[in-house]
Order: C-alpha cells, then sequence, then structure tokens
C-alpha cells in the first residue's frame, strides 16, 4: 500500500532539519511526503528546499506554500485531503521518527483492514531529557481502543498517527475549522470500532513552550477559553451523532448511550460555567467519567471561584 507523509511547518526553523532527517532515513521509504508551509516569517522554507535539493528528494518530496495563512488545524486536515497514499502519516516539525515507524505501523495497516486509525507509544523529550515511553505499557502489542465514556480525549498526539484513506476520506464530510485533525480522526475511529494502538515508542515527541500544543494549553485555562472548549465539544457530540447514524459499519446502543450522557454532561457543565451555582458543581461530581481527565473537574472550580478569570 502507498504511503503518504503530511507535515505542516511554520517557523520551524530551530527543529526541522532533525525531523526530516529522520523521515528520509526511514527503514521503509514513504511514497511521498508533502510538507504544508503555513506562510512562516523565518527561513524555513528555503531551509527545507535546500535539504531536498541537497538530498534528490525532488521526486517524491514537495513543499507548497500556503497563500495564506490558514492555522494549523485547516493546514494539517486539507494537507491530508491532498496526500495520495492509502495509508497516511501526520507529522510535525519537531519531533524526531524512529526509524522504523513507517515498516511497523504500515506493516500493520496492511495486514489488519480493520484498522481506520492506528497510533503508538512515544517518548516526550527536550534538550535535556528523554521520558519513559507511554502512555501504554510499551510491551509491542496491537491493541484495539475500545470506546470509553470519556472519549472526547485524544489519548495519543498526531504526530503518532497512521490513517487509513478510508478514515481520510470520510473526514471531509464532518471536518469543521475548529476542530483538530487529530480529534476528529481519534473520535470517528474510536466510534466504528477502528482505533488501534500499538505499544511500542516510535517516535520523540519535543515538548517545548513555543509549541502550538503548549500554547493551545495555556489559553485553556481561561473562563472564556473553557467555554469555547464546551461550545465545540458539543458540536463534537452532533457531528458524532450524525456520524453514528449515517456511516457506522456497526451501531450499537451503547455508543448512542455514551454520547447522550456527554450531552447531559456538557449541559450540566455549561450550567456551572454561567450560575456560578454550588448545587450545579455538585451536580457535576456525577459526571466525572465524562471529563478527559478527572483533576479538570477540579479545575472548573478553580477557575470559578479562586481565578476567576
Amino acid at each position: 500500500m502507498n504511503t503518504s507523509v503530511v507535515l505542516s511547518t511554520y517557523n520551524g526553523r530551530k527543529f526541522i532539519i532533525p525531523q526530516l532527517e529522520s523521515i528520509r532515513k526511514q527503514v521503509r521509504q514513504p511514497d511521498e511526503v508533502l510538507i504544508f508551509d503555513d506562510r512562516s516569517t523565518d527561513d524555513t522554507v528555503e531551509l527545507v528546499k535546500k535539504y531536498i535539493d541537497e538530498h534528490k528528494l525532488n521526486n517524491s518530496w514537495t513543499i507548497l506554500v500556503n497563500s495564506e495563512n490558514k492555522g494549523w488545524r485547516r493546514n494539517f486536515i486539507e494537507g491530508i485531503w491532498k496526500s495520495s497514499g492509502e495509508i497516511v502519516f501526520t507529522c510535525d516539525q519537531d519531533d524526531i521518527w524512529r526509524s522504523d515507524k513507517i515498516k511497523v505501523m504500515a506493516g500493520l495497516m496492511e495486514e489488519h483492514s480493520e484498522i481506520d486509525l492506528l497510533t503508538s507509544n512515544y517518548a516526550e523529550f527536550n534538550d535535556q531529557e528523554t521520558k519513559k515511553p507511554g502512555p501504554w505499557k510499551n510491551d509491542k502489542q496491537l491493541k484495539k481502543l475500545e470506546l470509553r465514556q470519556n472519549y472526547l480525549l485524544v489519548q495519543s498526539p498526531g504526530c503518532t498517527h497512521c490513517i487509513s484513506r478510508r478514515l481520510a476520506n470520510l473526514s471531509k464530510k464532518y471536518w469543521e475549522p475548529d476542530y483538530p485533525h487529530d480529534a476528529l480522526l481519534w473520535r470517528l475511529a474510536g466510534f466504528n470500532n477502528a482505533l488501534y494502538i500499538y505499544t511500542d515508542a516510535l517516535i520523540k515527541w519535543r515538548k517545548h513552550n513555543t509549541s502550538a500544543f503548549s500554547k493551545e494549553s495555556k489559553d485553556l485555562k481561561t473562563i472564556g477559553h473553557k467555554k469555547d472548549w464546551i461550545v465545540v465539544a458539543k458540536r463534537f457530540n452532533q457531528t458524532l451523532r450524525q456520524f453514528l447514524g449515517e456511516d457506522v459499519n456497526t451501531s450499537t446502543s451503547r455508543q448512542a448511550k455514551l454520547l447522550r450522557r456527554s450531552t447531559r454532561w456538557l449541559n450540566v457543565r455549561t450550567r456551572f460555567y454561567e450560575s456560578r451555582s454550588i448545587l450545579t458543581g455538585i451536580k457535576l461530581a456525577f459526571y466525572l467519567d465524562c471529563f478527559p481527565r478527572y483533576r479538570q473537574y477540579l479545575g472548573d472550580w478553580y477557575l470559578l471561584f479562586i481565578k476567576r478569570k
């Protein structure tokens, strides 16, 4: 099966070359590498073009510069749609792939046609240290991820994802501008019983304060951004309800039940943020299993009654 790597760049000059090196040195070479630059203001584009030329990669590697700044959500999802591979790998500009990542994950996708989204373990790292692999035990097993009540939690970052063309095409129907590509694909695959993990750390995931992930994580620690997250989560549930009715291969009553409970949780959470009622906050505790992480329940109390902004 043909493979594509979709890489999104924006002002990535500091870390881009090690990532490109890790792709070029893959044991199983990708059939195409598509690099979509979102109007970098540094010399990222020049560095990438020089790298492609120096290593004579022009036949399979391409860098495309957007006519406008799209933002990482749109840049990634449109890049996925423009790719041609039957298997698509999404790639950040600042990580490092293990040399057998494509070989291992593409091989599993070829052996298991039931998989729509395959993810892997990772090892977080920065300039000083590399942490122990996670988030699952690193025992090199292929496992199906069962749908849980806190299905809105994306347990592995998009840089670990391997996507079937079937799922990539289906995402065109359901994507909305404020949907992260990895969250949409993760949740669609989960509701279609087609979400799997290979428990081996196939990438080193760089964590630093200037990444889009870090910046948005900080933004969510305000009342306004938390309210915005809840609004988007409600729309996600509407999207999943439509998906369940129109495109899921095997729909069950359990999937619909999880959706209903999550919708009630988000409605109670909205009332808590609007009213700051202690009784509503206590009622919210009955939905702890819906929170992506339990500590976010306490975080709601902290934002509303201590930080207050």
